[in-house]
C-alpha cells in the first residue's frame, strides 16, 4: 500500500524525472570526460612514439646503420614497461635487431599511423593491440616502431566502470532521496488534506498546525487558517444577518398581515392614508431586502457592474448637493472641500450609494443650527472621502460595532432607519481595497471613507 502511495505521488514521479535528466546530464559529462581523457592518453602515446622515430631517423641519417642497431638496442634496454615494440630489418625482411622474432603479418608500408595485433606479454591468451610508426630509411632498412595499447585499454576499461557505477549510484541516491523528500513533503500535504476533510464534515473549528519554519507549507497553513477564519466569518455574518432579518422583517410583516385581515373584514374602517401608510412600510421592508442583497454584493467581491473609471469628485458634489437641501430644513451649514479632477475605477454606483449613507447620516444625527463639513482628497494613491459633523456623535467602544448589519445605537432607535447604513459603506470599502474609520470631531464625529484609485 505504502508502495503504491509513493508510486502515485506527484512529487515521487517528478523526481524520478529528475533523477533520469540527472543521470542523463552525469553521463554526458563522463562521457566527455572520458573521450577527452582517451584522446589525450593516445596523444601522449603518439607523442612518445614519434620522438623515438625521429630520433631513429636521426641517428641512421647521420651515423649508419651500426650506430642505428645500437641505438635500438639501448631503447629496448631501457623500456622496462614492456609496452614498445621495436623491429629493424634489412634485405629481403630479415630482423637485423628487435624484441619481437617476426614482423607483424599484413602490414605494409605506409606513412599513416598503423595499428595491429600481437599477444600479451603478460598473457599469452590474450591479444593486444599496437599503435605504431614504418619508416622506411633507405631501399634496404626498415624501422618499426609500436606502442601496446593494452594499459591505456585497461585504464579505459576501469573508467567506463567508474563511470557506470557512478551514474547508478548518483541515480540510486536521487531516487532514495527523492522517496523521502516526497514522503515529507506528503505528509505536510496530508495535515492540510485532513484539515479540508474535516471542514467538509462540517467542522470549522480546526486549524492547520503551524511548525514555525517559515517555508512555503508554512505560508500555505497560515493562509488555509485565514480562509477558515474568514469562512466561519461569513457563515456567523450570515446567521446574524438571518437572525436579524427574521427579527426585523417579521413585526411589520404581521402587522401588515394583520391589518389586511382587517381590511378584508372591515373596509369601511380604512381610508387611503393608512393604505398608503401600509405601502411605505413595505416599501422600507424591500429597500432593507435590497441594501442586504447590496452588501452582499459587496462583501462577496462581487461589483454590482461593470468596474469603469469615473469622476469621483463630480459624483460627490452632485451628491452633495443633494443633500444641500435636506441640511437647509434643519439650518445645518455644509462645508465643501472637494479636490477637483478625481478619477478612480471601481464600482460606481455602488460608491455614489456610499457616500450618500455617510451624508444622510450626518444630517439625520447632527442638531438644528450644526455644521458639517465634506472633504474630499488623494493621498498615497488612496481616496479619501470625510464627513466631519458636530452632532451627537458615536461612543469610542461602539465605532466597529455600528459598521455591523441591523447594529444601532439606543440614541438612534427612534428614528428611521434599517441599521444598514454604515454596513453598505464599509463594505464598499472593503471592496475598493480600503477601509472605513470612525473618529471624534469634539463634538460630533468623523466618518473616514478610504478607497483605492484603480481596484488592478
Amino acid at each position: 500500500m505504502q508502495a503504491r502511495r509513493l508510486l502515485n505521488s506527484t512529487i515521487f514521479r517528478l523526481t524520478l524525472l529528475y533523477a533520469a535528466f540527472f543521470s542523463i546530464s552525469v553521463i554526458a559529462i563522463l562521457t566527455f570526460v572520458y573521450f577527452a581523457t582517451v584522446r589525450e592518453i593516445e596523444s601522449q602515446i603518439k607523442h612518445r612514439i614519434n620522438v623515438q622515430t625521429n630520433q631513429a631517423q636521426a641517428v641512421f641519417n647521420a651515423k649508419g646503420i651500426e650506430e642505428l642497431k645500437k641505438q635500438i638496442a639501448e631503447f629496448i634496454e631501457e623500456e622496462d614497461e614492456g609496452l614498445f615494440v621495436y623491429i629493424l630489418t634489412g634485405d629481403n625482411g630479415k630482423i637485423i635487431v628487435g624484441n619481437m622474432e617476426n614482423w607483424p603479418q599484413d602490414i605494409r608500408y605506409s606513412e599513416k599511423w598503423l595499428m595491429f595485433d600481437i599477444e600479451s606479454k603478460n598473457n599469452d591468451s590474450e591479444i593486444a593491440h599496437v599503435l605504431a610508426r614504418d619508416l622506411m630509411l633507405n631501399e634496404n632498412y626498415r624501422l618499426l616502431i609500436g606502442y601496446s595499447l593494452q594499459g591505456s585499454e585497461n585504464t579505459k576499461q576501469v573508467m567506463f566502470d567508474v563511470i557506470l557505477a557512478g551514474v547508478i549510484f548518483a541515480f540510486a541516491i536521487t531516487v532514495l532521496g527523492g522517496a523521502m523528500f516526497s514522503g515529507l513533503i506528503r505528509r505536510r500535504l496530508e495535515a492540510v488534506n485532513q484539515i479540508c476533510v474535516q471542514v467538509i464534515g462540517g467542522n470549522l473549528d480546526v486549524k492547520v498546525p503551524l511548525t514555525g519554519g517559515g517555508d512555503e507549507f508554512e505560508n500555505l497553513a497560515v493562509n488555509v487558517n485565514l480562509m477558515l477564519e474568514r469562512i466561519v466569518g461569513l457563515i456567523d455574518g450570515l446567521k446574524q444577518t438571518s437572525d436579524n432579518i427574521a427579527h426585523d422583517l417579521r413585526t411589520p410583516l404581521n402587522r401588515h398581515r394583520i391589518r389586511l385581515e382587517n381590511i378584508i373584514k372591515h373596509p369601511e374602517n380604512y381610508n387611503h392614508r393608512e393604505i398608503k401608510s401600509a405601502i411605505d412600510e413595505i416599501d422600507n421592508i424591500v429597500e432593507t431586502l435590497n441594501s442586504i442583497l447590496r452588501i452582499s454584493q459587496a462583501q462577496s467581491g462581487i461589483a454590482s457592474g461593470h468596474l469603469v473609471d469615473f469622476d469621483l469628485s463630480t459624483i460627490a458634489g452632485d451628491v452633495s448637493e443633494f443633500y444641500e437641501e435636506f441640511a437647509e430644513q434643519k439650518n445645518i451649514t455644509v462645508n465643501l472641500e472637494i479636490e477637483e479632477n478625481i478619477t478612480m475605477k471601481g464600482d460606481k454606483p455602488m460608491v455614489t450609494q456610499a457616500i450618500a449613507n455617510l451624508l444622510d447620516n450626518a444630517i439625520k444625527y447632527t442638531s438644528k443650527g450644526g455644521e458639517i463639513t465634506i472633504c474630499l482628497s488623494v493621498k498615497d494613491n488612496m481616496v479619501e472621502f470625510v464627513v466631519a459633523d458636530n452632532g451627537v456623535g458615536i461612543p469610542e467602544n461602539l465605532y466597529a460595532k455600528v459598521k455591523e448589519r441591523f447594529f444601532r445605537i439606543e440614541e438612534s432607535r427612534t428614528s428611521v432607519g434599517t441599521g444598514l447604513g454604515l454596513s453598505l459603506v464599509d463594505a464598499v470599502a472593503k471592496l475598493h481595497h480600503g477601509e472605513l474609520n470612525f473618529t471624534s470631531n469634539n463634538p460630533g464625529l468623523r466618518a473616514i471613507l478610504t478607497m483605492s484609485l484603480s481596484l488592478n
